[in-house]
């Protein structure tokens, strides 16, 4: 193997290793970020998620980039030598043994999986699009009608997002409720929802499952309080709770599946949820703003700390333990 190659694959194996680590270190955290976030409106809550769970990634990146520059990260670095180099250096990796040979080819495979996972989720989601665009017919100018007798409503696509509706749901709502659910869709179009969801997704792939589900579900939640709020905004501006209420209920409920008891009990439930976490948000904006302002500048600095925190410890402990797994 050509030194570029050797290269490349030493820097693949750290990015891999350190990765896992922040993500299992970080995950094992989240539950008290995740409680430093409950006095935050939702908008803010969302971005500080993402924000948290994009530091393995970029704490990794940016360890190995400090790594490469010696006199900016040996101060950072465990003290030892190699030999009678005791001065700054860029990691001393080699694939002498088999189990340098072993660990980085594991890496490597790893990596290459996981983008082969991605590149797949991605064409089916495209095929996935392709089939429903050939399935509806433009409803107007900012939906597809999707021709089904369920309630649906949905958003689907990740650099340009389409609103989809079934023509159940259409039939069903009044001009109230259809402008309610159009703001809460449009919304997610407008902040790309569903992209934002995906980079997430893979972010936390090598979180432990618990915590995984944990973080996707928050996120969530955020998403539609966000789109919630906006189309509570439809009258002209103002807050009109009743109105958002009363088009979740009639597009929602029992709508993901009415044929056994339990999964519509499930629906409600959710439903039931989703309108708590509704009406917590409306305190939240309606709420003194000097204070929730307080709370994001708290939330910032904390987030700022874990992120420069993580990224000393990944270079304080990461440029011995990579050398030493590396022989």
């Amino acid at each position: 193997m050509s030194d570029p190659l050797i290269t490349i694959a030493h820097y693949l194996f750290g990015w891999t290793l350190i990765t896992l680590a922040l993500s299992w270190l970080l995950a094992g955290i989240y539950p008290l970020f995740s409680r430093s976030l409950s006095k935050l409106n939702a908008m803010r809550a969302s971005f500080f998620t993402l924000l948290y769970s994009l530091l393995p990634l970029a704490a990794a990146s940016l360890t190995l980039i400090a790594l490469s520059l010696p006199n900016l990260a040996f101060s950072f670095v465990a003290d030892h030598c190699h030999g009678a180099l005791c001065t700054p250096h860029t990691l001393y990796m080699t694939t002498d043994t088999i189990e340098g040979i072993v660990f980085i080819a594991f890496a490597v495979t790893a990596l290459t999986s996981v983008f082969v996972l991605m590149i797949n989720q991605l064409l089916n989601s495209r095929k996935h699009l392709q089939a429903l665009a050939s399935l509806s017919e433009a409803g107007s100018q900012s939906y597809l009608l999707v021709d089904s007798r369920q309630r649906l409503a949905w958003c689907a696509g990740l650099l340009k997002p389409q609103v989809y509706l079934s023509k159940g749901l259409v039939d069903t709502l009044t001009a109230q409720q259809m402008r309610v659910i159009m703001a809460h869709e449009q919304m997610h179009v407008l902040r790309r929802d569903n992209l934002r969801k995906w980079f997430l997704y893979w972010a936390t792939i090598a979180w432990p499952t618990v915590q995984k589900r944990r973080v996707r579900l928050n996120f969530t939640n955020y998403s539609e309080c966000i789109c919630d709020f906006a189309a509570a905004q439809v009258n002209q501006g103002k807050l009109d709770l009743n109105a958002v209420i009363d088009a979740l209920v009639n597009c929602y409920s029992n709508a993901t599946d009415t044929r056994t008891k339990t999964r519509a009990s499930d629906a409600d439930f959710q439903l039931q949820q989703r309108i708590r976490t509704f009406e917590h948000e409306l305190d939240l904006q309606v709420s003194n703003s000097k204070k929730s302002d307080i709370d994001y500048l708290k939330s910032g600095f904390f987030i700022a700390g874990i992120w420069t925190i993580t990224v000393i410890t990944a270079i304080h402990f990461g440029h011995p333990l990579l050398e030493w797994l590396s022989k």
